[in-house]
């Protein structure tokens, strides 16, 4: 509840913050992919274990807090991280609608 968003004031400012949510995107998905298919999982269930890193929101709000209570990043910083947390969770649930195929629900015949 401390984000500031009035804070990112400026154009090149939000542009800093679509940056940081692309890399911060990039890196979970892309780190996690290679990683389970190296491990010898599929494209597509790399791929979803690569969105399913993006729900971590909560424990880098936790790191974010105290990086901001340490004085390590500026309410500035603060703001767009919180950002990036935030539309990286939010952006998951379709994401892996995409990957995922769709669920056929079993039918009982009595």
């Amino acid at each position: 509840m401390r984000t500031e968003i009035g804070l990112l004031n400026d154009w090149s400012q939000w542009l800093v913050c679509l940056v940081i949510i692309f890399v911060a995107t990039l890196e979970k998905f892309g780190g996690t992919l290679l990683a389970a298919r190296y491990a010898g999982e599929s494209w597509r269930d790399a791929g979803i274990l690569g969105m399913l890193m993006n729900t971590r929101g909560l424990m880098e709000l936790i790191v974010l807090n105290i990086d901001l209570d340490l004085g390590v990043i500026s309410p500035t910083l603060f703001a767009m991280m919180v950002i990036m947390a935030l539309v990286t969770t939010i952006t998951t649930a379709p994401a892996l609608q995409l990957l995922s195929p769709p669920v056929r629900l079993l039918q009982l015949h009595l």
